[in-house]
């Protein structure tokens, strides 16, 4: 059995460690569940759990921030580790509750679409005689392997939302674009605003309309791929900036052990998951509203003037525009932790607002360690072509623009090309007119 002394709460925030006290019991007793039975990490469980409530509550809920501002909960989330880091088994294990009735809203679409082909068969006085069956629309909201054409149609055909889950995000992200010559992640960020989107198609005389898209998206990403799932030289997009990464430092594979999760605590999770779902799947149920109260209305008011602070001192930079999102996810947090707490709710309380700001702080680390890595001189040197890894190893610790030119040749790189490069401030430092320094030893 579980030993359930060894769950504490630390008494401060360690923004290095994922704050599993803010989340209510239900929650927290999960994580370090299983981690003490099953060794998965407490960052990635915590933030699979996080994400899983958030594609529940999809757009049932929303925070009024003030007039003609209002925040839904979506969130976008990627799990940092080498292979072996034990990713995909908390992903697994915390979003089978959303899987399971996944497989019975498909087990009865699947039936309700045979009667459907059934009367498409009958003729025009059997027609006539019968009782119409429209065709039936499949209810789903964990999607792993599909195009962006039925992407878009399951976030349309489920208003409620929609959640991608990818072992392998890297793989997701690449395969964005794989069905379009164009970059799609601006669709992406349309959806992580719940902007209204229109989607139209040659092949479709009718262009779907999504008022309030709602997507999450979560998946594993190792450390050494970061750079290229998300390369320096794309990062004015915005893509990234949305982003919250769990990172923790200093995993090790554990050895098995003898604890057995205890059946009640995995089944007030599921009951959570599933009892919510039910309860709010009428077709006719209001978005419902969640105000403040003053003290924790208060409380964000102040955190978001230190947060402009942040942003001010970081001017033109990824990193004030990463810090600058934090708006949005202070609040998605709030609402989040608020409905884990109590899914009845009417108000964000002030435990809500702290529990989002130790969240903040934590995700807002793991992005800055992330960022270091994307801008790093060496992730930068090993996503470049053989030829010019090659040239650069090949390079003196110090030189002259003739020499590289006169390098360049051996390595088939123009003239043109190799004076481009070495514009590269991450690979090169300009020491003088026409001399060069590398950044990177080889």
């Amino acid at each position: 059995m579980l030993d359930k002394t060894k769950i504490k709460t630390p008494g401060t925030v360690n923004s290095n460690l994922f704050p599993v006290h803010v989340l209510p019991s239900t929650f927290r007793n999960l994580v370090k569940g299983l981690n003490e039975t099953l060794k998965f990490p407490v960052d990635y469980t915590g933030t699979a759990i996080l994400t899983a409530v958030s594609a529940t509550i999809g757009t049932t809920v929303k925070v009024k921030v003030k007039d003609g501002w209002h925040e839904y909960g979506s969130l976008y989330t990627c799990l940092i580790g080498d292979a072996g880091a034990n990713k995909s088994h908390p992903l697994e294990t915390v979003f089978n509750p959303i899987k399971k009735l996944d497989k019975r809203w498909h087990d009865t679409y699947i039936s309700e679409y045979e009667k459907y082909k059934e009367y498409l068969k009958l003729n025009r006085r059997q027609s006539e005689l019968a009782k119409p069956i429209p065709e039936p629309v499949l209810k789903k909201i964990a999607l792993t392997n599909f195009t962006p054409e039925i992407l878009n149609k399951r976030l349309n055909d489920n208003p409620r939302g929609c959640v991608v889950l990818s072992d392998e995000i890297s793989s997701f992200i690449e395969g964005m674009n794989n069905y379009s010559k164009k970059d799609n992640s601006a669709t992406y960020l349309s959806f992580w605003s719940n902007k209204a989107t229109t989607i139209d198609r040659v092949s479709k005389p009718v262009p779907l309309f999504m008022e309030i898209p709602f997507l999450c998206i979560i998946g594993g990403l190792q450390p050494r791929l970061i750079s290229k799932v998300f390369p320096a030289e794309k990062l004015n997009s915005g893509f990234f900036q949305r982003f919250l990464f769990a990172f923790p430092q200093g995993l090790k594979k554990e050895p098995i052990n003898d604890n057995v999760l205890e059946n009640n605590v995995f089944e007030q999770y599921s009951d959570f998951i599933t009892n919510y779902i039910k309860r709010t799947s009428k077709d006719d149920a209001q978005t419902q509203v969640l105000n403040w109260t003053k003290e924790a209305k208060d409380y964000f008011y102040r955190w978001q003037t230190k947060n402009c602070d942040l942003v001010n001192a970081n001017p033109d930079s990824i990193k004030g525009e990463v810090i600058s999102k934090y708006d949005s996810h202070f609040i998605r947090f709030s609402l989040i932790l608020q409905m884990m707490e109590d899914p009845e709710s009417s108000e964000i309380s002030i435990k809500a607002v702290k529990g989002a700001n130790a969240l903040c702080k934590y995700y807002m680390n793991c992005t800055f360690k992330v960022l270091a890595k994307i801008q790093s001189p060496k992730s930068r040197l090993n996503l470049l072509p053989d030829n010019k890894k090659q040239f650069y190893k090949m390079l003196k610790s110090s030189f002259t623009t003739a020499q590289a030119i006169e390098l360049g040749v051996k390595f088939d790189i123009s003239q043109r090309r190799v004076n481009g490069f070495l514009k590269d401030h991450h690979l090169f430092k300009n020491i003088k007119h026409g001399h060069y320094e590398k950044t990177v030893k080889s």
